[in-house]
């Protein structure tokens, strides 16, 4: 039996659901799999809505609303249409076909022409095929996270010494090994209450050395960087067996951070751009990842690639994370206190403040009541007002979506924020979150066509955190339509 696409549909209360209903009253043709989320405005349709849908296997999602001007709630379709207008963007770069996701408007006594785009949609669709996003999403990391390593029980102190620790660097810059250094005084004071077992940047112990130690051996273990090679995997396995206490450290631990961007490729089009292809180093005997190289005679391997870079979480149990790219001073300090005191906070914590950053912005003063942009702007073009809310400019802050812990930090500095210390408690997607906030604030006279020209939304959006998105890596290979393929990344 032929695949009937399932289309989840968000259908505003005022009109739309309406035209929905008048279409069954009417008997009018609608397909059987199509799921009606009634929502009281299209402006309450989040980001993380659309993709949670894909995720549980939608095979396209519709958004229909009141016609411009009808809104029931003045603009809120307005600020949905732009918001859609950025999602469809990062979609497309996500290799999501742009067929599978719409907006479209209806009024209350329009039921044919509802169904007609419910209608236009499943043929899409029924072209298209299944989507199958959940394994899409998941391939590469589903074995990682089928076999992932049970947090160890509580262990009672060990007896007499200092608290072993542990700092681990998987895939990223170094900035989260100068965080530990730039503690200042702090530096010394830690030096002096923990005992160090291991530090591949600063100290001269081996694998060998880790793999000795008792499991639980070690009392607190920092790993930063994400996982994006089997050997990383197998250090995070390693490290949470020896360790009581294992936080993520660092923005690329806990979301993935800028080397999550790589899942927006497949991994042969990374090591082409990283082993073969100008202006990388010339290398005529082309020993990549997982191939032999010999070194002097002796017989070695490199690390193999995993198909997508995970999250220290997709691969072992979490029980702390400190977040930032770097982690600031003061986060890293507090802490380490915290962790190292006799009353430890709750396991799972995110170990910063839980407000947004804009409530701590030296520009917070000069933020409009509300605000309407008509126009988008850039640092590398625009001249920025030194005082004035970044927002308020028209340039992209994600300060209302991320954590505050960062100050002194970019927006200190003149820049606006990236989002690199993550959402707030409870918030599921990071960029989807960052992406609403910023989206919701286009006006003009085509707020859609604003949202539109957006440029790169997912680099934007989740530039730290798309390995930990609902958005999944791309899930068409690269073709001849452009530099990126079909998707148009």
């Amino acid at each position: 039996m032929a695949h009937e696409p399932r289309i989840v549909a968000f259908l505003c209360n005022g009109c739309a659901y309406a035209a929905a209903d008048r279409a069954g009253q009417q008997r009018l043709e609608m397909p059987q799999s199509l799921l009606t989320v009634r929502v009281m405005c299209t402006g309450r349709v989040e980001p993380a809505f659309v993709l949670q849908a894909f995720r549980e296997g939608a095979d396209g999602v519709l958004v229909a609303g009141c016609h411009p001007g009808d809104c029931h709630y003045l603009d809120g379709n307005l600020r949905a249409a732009a918001r859609g207008a950025v999602l469809a963007g990062a979609l497309e770069q996500a290799g999501i076909e742009p067929a599978r996701f719409r907006m479209t408007w209806a009024g209350a006594n329009e039921a044919e022409r509802l169904a007609g785009e419910v209608r236009e949609m499943t043929a899409a669709l029924r072209a298209l095929g299944p989507l199958d996003y959940a394994r899409r999403a998941l391939d590469g990391a589903g074995a990682a996270l089928a076999g992932a390593d049970p947090a160890p029980a509580p262990l009672s102190p060990r007896a007499g010494g200092k608290p072993r620790v542990a700092f681990y660097w998987n895939a990223s810059c170094g900035g989260c090994e100068e965080a530990v250094v730039d503690l200042g005084d702090g530096f010394a004071g830690l030096l002096e209450r923990v005992e160090v077992v291991l530090w591949p940047v600063a100290t001269d112990h081996k694998r060998a050395d880790v793999e000795a130690l008792p499991d639980g051996g070690i009392d607190l273990a920092f790993v930063n960087g994400a996982v994006r090679l089997d050997e990383q995997e197998d250090w995070a396995r390693l490290l949470r067996r020896k360790a009581r206490t294992l936080v993520a450290f660092g923005a690329c631990a806990h979301l993935g951070g800028v080397v999550g961007l790589g899942n927006l490729s497949e991994p042969e089009a990374l090591l082409e751009a990283a082993y073969r292809a100008p202006p990388s180093v010339a290398n005529p005997d082309a020993p990549l990842p997982g191939g032999p190289v010999r070194v002097d005679g002796a017989a070695l391997s490199l690390p193999v690639l995993l198909p997508r870079t995970l999250t220290l979480a997709d691969v072992v149990p979490v029980d702390y994370t400190v977040p930032g790219c770097p982690p600031s001073p003061a986060v890293v300090q507090a802490a380490l206190d915290a962790l190292l005191g006799d009353a430890p906070p709750p396991r799972g914590a995110v170990l910063a403040p839980d407000v947004s950053l804009c409530e701590g912005c030296p520009r917070k003063g000069s933020r409009p009541e509300r605000i309407a942009l008509d126009a988008l702007r850039r640092l590398a073009t625009s001249a920025v007002d030194p005082d004035l809310c970044f927002l308020a400019q028209g340039l992209v802050c994600m300060g209302p979506a991320t954590r505050q812990g960062c100050q002194p930090g970019c927006v200190e500095a003149g820049m606006p924020c990236r989002g690199c210390f993550g959402p707030l408690d409870g918030v599921r997607d990071a960029g989807a979150a960052m992406l609403s906030g910023f989206a919701s604030l286009l006006g003009g006279a085509d707020p859609a066509a604003l949202g539109a020209a957006v440029p790169d939304p997912a680099g934007t959006f989740w530039r730290y955190s798309y390995a930990a998105a609902l958005l999944p890596r791309r899930v068409r290979p690269a073709g001849p339509s452009g530099p990126e393929g079909e998707a148009g990344a």
